[in-house]
């Protein structure tokens, strides 16, 4: 891997593509919500915050602990994110053996949309990533012996073998830290590792078993330690109503499942319902591809278990399947099989349909990188804050929107003390709030400030909100905005 030219050419490639333009954008109310999860004591405040294990928070607490500028704390998932590059290519060898495919698979990733938009996120998507290729990658590596040699027929004290079943653990314990849709990928590959024609040696099976339990195993205190707060103060499952199986017969059950495969394969690559059906052919063409290949077959195995499980997940109304992140962890295996796909269709046109899609996927690269840096941001509380900052007078109240109320924390560097923190969100009665506010403190100016939520509907309830009150100022920067409200009379 350290000699191939090419793959430092896409890394390279990569790197510049999730490094421009890090910190043009301000933090938006999730990333701020990471930022606040990851201080302190990172494993309490992540249960209260977020939706995800701890791994994450405790990475970012100790990268916070230099600097807390914007393009710094989003460096960490961006460098986790060019890491996930040769991940990718390594699973691509370890499944494929080839090396056109596995360039191709790196390059893929290194240009798809979310994987770059994800590396300049201050979430947990990059770290994912990363453990959805290493993961299966030190498996692949653990089902095909250096040699073909037999694990009964090795010295008993090889050691480097013991320390591959060990980094098999930690990746797994890593992974499940990481994002709890990767219990799915962890519980696919030990079942993918029992199926016949994966491996033949059964002390492989029985080392690499305990090793995959053991560091989901590992992992299970902090799940036993965050999922009771998830649980109590997640979202609901009626936020993600269509993200789950129907109930209503068997048609529309797998018009669903149709639907959820094809809105995935389309989320992994560029989007579109036609990017989707072409990606998504492509990974089928690779699954026939790779099933010639022991390796090939049980990374396939894998890929289909793991998004099985989801879609039985959502069957019972536990996880949210199809084109959702939490689905990630299944990312990088797509990415292979869609690679041996298009490396399976060089021997048409004298490979000038391989060459195509790979053209292809340049050209939709591009075209998202121009309007990701071209087209407006969004929740840009930056400057919000700063003409916030710039034109409260003394006396002046704040009342904080509960959705800016993490981003509030992050930028406002005046006195807070006469900020209100709001309890309704903007989806909510939140004019009713506000007008009981001013009500009770009729002769002081208001400022509403909001992140994100708006429709034209909203914003016209602003106009009547509250008698003896006019709107005298507004500042608004994409979807965030601050009001101001003056008293009519003094």
């Amino acid at each position: 891997m350290k000699s191939d030219r090419w793959l430092w050419v896409i890394i390279v490639l990569g790197s510049a593509v999730r490094l421009f333009g890090l910190g043009e954008r301000s933090l938006s109310y999730d990333e701020c919500q990471q930022f606040w999860a990851s201080q302190g004591n990172a494993l309490v405040a992540n249960r209260e915050i977020t939706l995800d294990p701890p791994g994450f928070a405790v990475l970012l607490h100790l990268h916070s602990l230099a600097a807390r500028g914007e393009t710094w704390l989003r460096l960490l998932p961006c460098l986790i994110g060019i890491a996930a590059i040769p991940a990718v290519y390594l699973l691509a060898r370890r499944a494929t053996g080839d090396l056109a495919t596995s360039r191709a698979a790196a390059f893929f990733f290194a240009l798809a949309p979310y994987p770059i938009r994800y590396a300049q996120s201050l979430r947990v998507y990059s770290l994912t990533l990363l453990f959805g290729a290493l993961l299966p990658a030190v498996w692949l590596a653990m089902m095909s012996p250096p040699g073909g040699v037999s694990e009964r027929d090795r010295p008993s004290g090889d050691k480097t073998r013991t320390a591959s079943f060990m980094l098999l653990g930690l990746t797994a314990f890593g992974g499940m830290l990481a994002m709890y849709g990767m219990l799915w990928l962890c519980l696919a590959i030990l079942a993918a590792t029992w199926l016949p024609g994966v491996t033949p040696d059964s002390t492989v099976r029985r080392r690499t078993s305990i090793a995959l339990l053991a560091g989901m195993a590992a992992a299970a205190p902090a799940y036993a330690f965050s999922i009771p707060g998830q649980m109590a103060r997640g979202t609901p499952a009626s936020f993600y109503e269509d993200k789950f199986l129907p109930r209503d017969g068997l048609l529309p059950a797998l018009r669903f499942f149709a639907g959820g495969i094809l809105d995935l394969s389309g989320y992994f690559s560029f989007i579109l319902p036609i990017a989707g059906a072409l990606f998504g052919a492509l990974a089928v063409i690779g699954m026939v591809n790779l099933w010639r290949r022991s390796e090939g077959r049980a990374a396939t195995t894998a890929f289909l278990l793991g998004v099985s499980a989801a879609a039985a997940g959502s069957a019972l109304w536990l996880y949210p399947f199809g084109a959702t992140r939490q689905m990630l962890y299944a990312a990088p295996l797509f990415y292979v099989l869609s690679a041996s796909g298009i490396m399976a269709l060089r021997g048409m046109a004298r490979g000038a349909l391989s060459a195509a899609l790979l053209i292809a996927i340049a050209t939709g690269s591009a075209i998202f990188l121009e309007r990701y840096h071209a087209e407006p941001g969004g929740q840009e509380m930056r400057p919000v804050m700063a003409y916030l900052e710039h034109h409260v007078e003394p006396g002046d109240r704040i009342l904080v929107n509960k959705d800016a109320i993490p981003q509030f924390r992050y930028y406002y560097h005046g006195s807070s003390e006469t900020a209100v923190l709001g309890r309704e969100t903007v989806i909510r009665d939140f004019t009713a709030e506000a007008a009981q506010l001013m009500r009770a403190a009729p002769q002081a100016r208001w400022w509403l400030l909001f992140s994100h939520g708006w429709t034209d509907e909203r914003r016209s309830h602003l106009r009547d909100l509250e008698p003896g009150y006019r709107l005298a100022d507004t500042f608004e920067a994409h979807r965030a905005a601050t009001y101001l409200f003056v008293p009519t009379t003094p």
